[in-house]
């Protein structure tokens, strides 16, 4: 099967998706070229555009932090010669913006140098989706000796939440088996993700009383009152992350981070500030749902604050707002997970590591509302996504597609 992966083909198509802007809501033509490879070997190819409206509605919809009517997805599909499993391939098309394209050394629209593919998503994900589709080709012009089903998926939205995952599913395009091909590299080689974090973003008001500069006694600065509310959450960050037990969470120290990104307050030099809003991101450990970590989150907060006299007579208002990521793990000894885990090693040389991330994904969604077994393997250094000069290796994405092929073969075998 290894013979079955072309290194020109993978540099090309790469390079051809990268050139297709599609930051996050802007998908459409990402999505279409992925379609295209798809159709002259796949047995069934659907795309389909999934209404936000309806997503809304969905009791899972993880929400989204750009406005959009539309998602638009793609599925394909081939079949074995006997009955068995259904295993997905899937990844996300869809980008963070370029920002300051001045800044960049290398073109943001996809430029090779060396061996390395640069531009904006060449690392999250799109060398990834290349790999996967790479695979599923080979198994599609193969002699179908394998059983069960190989599914192809191309999502938009994971940047933002999730929504064409949810889509996909909705749709009934989840399976037994499940490998999202993100970026998940480390210094000797793409790693298996076998659980991550997730995240949920909250607005905090907090009330002061306004008065002049020059008789500050006489206000109640929402500054000082937010400080003591900022001191709280590093109390509960701190507690949170030490009661962690899981060992590839446990690893990274702080797995679940709370960050306050955004403070605004105030509306002149020589006032007291009035109010203030605090917007921050805070983590969803691996053994709650998003409904559990939001409900967490505010009980431990307002009783970490509880006895301070003026916030007991004015509460802050916290509000969840944007997007959720909702956090995934699977048994390191699943059989999903130790195959993928041989295929690598036997392609790369090395055992890669079994690790845990802080940070969230679609695999969330393909394990909680899908029902699947799911792991993140891939190209990619997650450290370089989002970042300038953003790039990914052409060797390491062809022998991630040799690895999934392997792996496949076996679990399918």
């Amino acid at each position: 099967m290894t013979s079955t992966v072309d290194e020109t083909r993978i540099a090309e198509r790469a390079l051809g998706l990268v050139a297709v802007a599609s930051a996050t809501g802007d998908e459409r033509a990402a999505i279409d070229l992925v379609r295209s490879w798809l159709e002259p070997v796949a047995d069934e190819v659907d795309a389909w555009t999934a209404s936000m409206a309806d997503l809304e509605r969905d009791p899972a919809y993880p929400g989204r932090e750009v406005e959009r009517n539309d998602v638009p997805v793609v599925g394909a599909r081939i079949s074995g010669n006997r009955p068995g499993p259904t295993l997905v391939l899937t990844g996300h098309v869809d980008t963070v913006p370029v920002g300051d394209a001045g800044r960049w050394s290398k073109s943001p629209e996809g430029e090779i140098d060396g061996g390395v593919l640069f531009g904006r998503g060449a690392c999250d994900m799109k060398a990834g989706v290349v790999a996967a589709v790479e695979a599923f080709g080979a198994f599609a012009v193969g002699d179908r000796d394998f059983a069960g089903e190989i599914r192809f998926v191309a999502v938009p939205g994971e940047e933002d939440g999730g929504t064409g995952t949810l889509a996909a599913i909705r749709r009934g395009w989840s399976g037994d088996l499940v490998i999202i091909t993100e970026p998940t590299s480390g210094p000797d080689g793409p790693q298996i993700v076998v659980a991550h974090g997730g995240a949920l973003t909250f607005s905090i008001d907090v009330d002061g009383r306004s008065a002049h500069a020059a008789t500050r006694k006489l206000g109640e600065s929402a500054l000082d009152h937010y400080w003591t509310i900022h001191e709280a959450l590093r109390v509960l960050e701190d507690a949170l992350n030490a009661a962690e037990t899981e060992p590839v969470m446990a690893a990274l120290g702080l797995p679940y981070p709370t960050t306050v990104g955004i403070v605004r307050g105030g509306v002149w030099a020589s006032n007291v500030m009035e109010r203030l809003t605090a917007e921050l991101r805070a983590g969803v450990t691996i053994h709650e749902t998003i409904a559990e970590a939001e409900e967490r989150f505010e009980q431990t907060l307002r009783a970490a604050i509880a006895g301070d006299a003026w916030l007991d007579a004015h509460p802050p208002r916290i509000r969840r707002t944007g997007a959720a990521f909702g956090s995934s793990r699977i048994d390191p000894s699943h059989p999903l997970a130790t195959t993928v885990h041989r295929a690598a090693t036997a392609v790369f040389g090395e055992a890669p590591a079994m690790v845990g991330v802080p940070y969230g994904c679609d695999m969330a969604l393909w394990t909680r509302v899908g029902g699947a077994a799911t792991l993140v393997y891939g190209p990619g250094d997650v450290r370089v996504a989002h970042a300038v000069d953003e790039h990914v290796l052409l060797a390491e994405a062809s022998d991630v597609a040799r690895v999934l092929i392997e792996a496949v073969r076996v679990l399918l075998g």
